[in-house]
Parts: structure tokens; sequence; C-alpha cells
């Protein structure tokens, strides 16, 4: 009898040890993929997540920046996992997505070649005349709060122990961490933000206006100035910060602008390119989109600050 007892808890055992992960990795599939994904309960403001504090003393440097380059990225993928929604109808790469290989190549040059790359801090006091910065910094930026940015660009920053700016739909953050899949356009999840916030400090990119009405107006130009005060305002409770901002596809009008300043937000970045520096509008800063088709040269071009904007905008 005694025989059988031990043989039935040896199999009790080696049946939980073996079956519950493949359970959990069942529910954890069927969570995933089988049901829409879930805006966060809790807000960033909520888990007390400190923005990055790190504001370096520059004193001793030779050669100060009177501009900086601010670089702009959404989605991070490696070439492998691309998928035919990541492609265009005439089979190139959609242009928000920069692959992982191209951006680790990008950031180990900036590592090798000994860039600044600057905390939102650190810009914030290079673009109100209280802090010089060395000659060759740069800011690194991301839109929307995609997934593949945590799940890939986070450790190559981390590696590199360089900062970035996460400019977040906050009303698109999940509540719970699901498994990365390229074939669905994921969003982050509260806990993802929690655990990068060692890398990334969070900026704002409205809760809900990410969208355009039927005439391909955005809402923060489209709608009515309550309605969007409302919304950025919702977004800057959920993130309890306001140091920065992005309007979404870059459009907005000077009702925004107003509204900004009404609440506060000290930076808001545009999609228009060209250089940072203190001279220009703190609600108006522009930046550089990196996308899939530059190639390294062009990258180091934008760093080595030899576009003439001014030609560029003529």
């Amino acid at each position: 009898m005694k025989k059988y007892a031990i043989s039935n808890l040896l199999f009790t055992v080696l049946f939980i040890v073996i079956f519950s992960p493949l359970c959990y990795f069942l529910f954890d599939y069927v969570v995933s993929f089988g049901m829409p994904p879930v805006a966060a309960k809790q807000s960033l403001s909520e888990t007390n997540t400190a923005p990055i504090s790190v504001n370096r003393d520059f004193s001793f440097v030779k050669e100060y920046a009177d501009k900086v380059p601010v670089l702009m990225y959404h989605q991070i993928i490696p070439e492998s996992q691309l998928e035919k929604h990541h492609y265009t109808e005439d089979g190139d790469i959609n242009e928000m997505v920069v692959t992982l290989e191209e951006f680790t190549e990008q950031m180990d040059y900036l590592k090798e070649q000994d860039y600044t790359v600057l905390s939102l801090k650190e810009f914030e006091g290079f673009m109100s005349n209280q802090k010089k910065v060395p000659a060759k910094s740069v800011l690194i930026t991301f839109d929307d709060g995609f997934k593949n940015v945590f799940e890939f660009a986070y450790p190559v920053l981390k590696k590199h122990k360089f900062n970035a700016v996460h400019f977040l739909i906050t009303g698109l953050i999940t509540d719970r961490t699901v498994v990365y899949d390229s074939s669905f356009l994921q969003y982050a999840s509260i806990g993802e933000l929690k655990e990068a916030s060692d890398v990334f400090d969070y900026g704002n990119h409205t809760h809900s206006f990410h969208h355009r009405d039927d005439s391909e107006v955005s809402y923060v130009e489209a709608y009515d100035r309550l309605d969007v005060k409302e919304d950025i305002s919702k977004a800057k409770e959920w993130l309890g910060r306001s140091e920065s901002f992005a309007a979404p596809y870059g459009e907005y009008d000077t009702t925004t602008l107003d509204i900004l300043k009404e609440l506060k937000i000290k930076m808001a970045f545009t999609v228009e390119p060209g250089y940072a520096d203190p001279t220009q509008h703190i609600l108006e800063i522009p930046r550089y989109a990196v996308y899939p088709f530059y190639s390294m040269e062009d990258f180091i071009y934008i760093l080595e600050k030899k576009i003439d904007v001014t030609e560029q905008g003529s």
C-alpha cells in the first residue's frame, strides 16, 4: 500500500512539474491573442515611477554645442520578424519601422564616437540656457508606446547606458504584459513602463486623440479647445508629470500651444526637421525622424549637423 502511495505522489509531482508550464503558456496564449488588450487600470503616476534624474556636470568639457539633433523613432523590429503589414505596397519597409539591426548599428556608433546622449532633464537645461552640453550631444525620442520598443530598443539603450524620451498614447497602455508577436500591433503594458523607467522618460502624446477625422485632420486640430485640453490634461495626470509633449502626426495650431502653456507643459516637440537650439520656441522643438531607408552615412550626416535646414525648408 505504501509502495502505491509513493508512486501516486511521484506521479502527481511529475504531472504538476510537466503540465503546469504548459497550462500557463496555453493560458497566456489565449489571453495574449484570443482577447483584446485591456487599458491599464493603474496610471503611471500611481506607480510612483520617478522621472530620469540624470543631470551630469559638463563644466570640464572643452567644446559646447550651440544646437543639438533630436532623433525620432517609432518602432524597432528585427529584420527576421518583419511581417507583411510592415511593408508598403511598393515593397519598402514602412517608414515608421527601423530594423533592430539598423538601430543597434546607430547606437553603437553613438557609443564608439563618444556622443553624449542627453537625458530629458539635461536637454531642458540646454534649451532654457541654464546648462551647456558637449558639442557631440544628441537626444533620442520615440513616439506612441509600441511594445517592440521595450522588447528590442530598451536592451540596446540599457547596454550603452543611454536615456531616451518615449511619448506615450496613454490610453493605449495595457493592463497586462503579453508575449510579443510581430503579427500584431502591440502597445506596452504598465509593467513594461515601470521596468524600463531606468532608461525611458515618459512624455505626453495625448490620452486618446491620436486619430484623424473623416477630413484627415488630426483630432488635436479638429476638436474644440475644451476637448483637446481635457485629453492632454488626462494624459498629463496619467503620467504624473508635465515636462514634455509631442502632438500626434506633428499636427498642432496656436490653440494647442495656448493649451500647453495653460497646462504648464515645459517642452513640446514637432516632426519638423531641424536642430534644436535655445533660441527656438520651447514648445516647437524640431526633430529628425530616422527612417529605414537611411544609410549610416545619412545618420552620421544628421549627427554632424550638416543639413542646411534653410535649404531643406525652402
